[in-house]
């Protein structure tokens, strides 16, 4: 969590409200106290960039995402989000750099080898992104049902690596009957 200065908790709290309940342009509405004081800058930057993700305005929020990386360049999420917000501005090479510069940091990143694996596939290098899936996979089995229904490895359906690697885990049907899936908390998706 980025502090927040206490004069400005109550509208940080508000703020965060209004992202829960997926209303970003009231988020917009509020920001520019947080946005005009330094200390709650970073905090508003934040925020900012969860509404323009909301509303599917990645360029503005890769802005914002590059000014916060001068303050908070050691969080998972920054990187998580600036590949999200890279491949659906068709640049996947830069989706691909900030997986890698997150694993660079935290190698046991699950959702960061899986990411990885999805925009790897969608660049072609399947190869890779097999790698990285099967690593993601060996460190969250939640992450084979995932791969089960993601569009982004569709490129790696007919490969016998890829079929093998679904295959191991089992579902979350062949877990209740004494399979290996082991329930863990959501991901996400890239």
């Amino acid at each position: 969590m980025i502090p927040v200065p206490p004069h400005l908790k109550r509208l940080a709290d508000q703020i965060d409200g209004w992202l829960d309940l997926r209303c970003p342009e009231r988020v917009l509405e509020l920001l520019p106290p947080m946005l005009a004081d330094p200390g709650a800058r970073p905090a508003g930057l934040t925020m900012r960039i969860r509404a323009y993700v909301r509303q599917a305005r990645c360029a503005e929020a890769l802005v914002d995402l590059a000014e916060l990386r001068t303050t908070q360049s050691d969080l998972e999420w920054i990187d998580l989000t600036e590949a999200w917000c890279r491949k659906r501005t068709n640049d996947l090479r830069g989706a691909i750099r900030c997986m890698e510069q997150l694993l660079e940091r935290n190698q046991r990143s699950g959702i960061g080898h899986y990411n990885l694996g999805c925009y790897l596939a969608l660049d072609g290098q399947r190869d890779r992104a097999i790698d990285e899936v099967t690593i993601a996979c060996g460190m969250q089995s939640e992450f084979r049902d995932h791969a089960r229904d993601e569009p982004d490895l569709d490129s790696l359906r007919t490969d016998a690596r890829f079929r093998q690697l679904l295959r191991q885990g089992g579902s979350a049907g062949e877990a209740a009957k004494g399979g290996g899936f082991d329930a863990g908390s959501d991901p996400g998706r890239n």
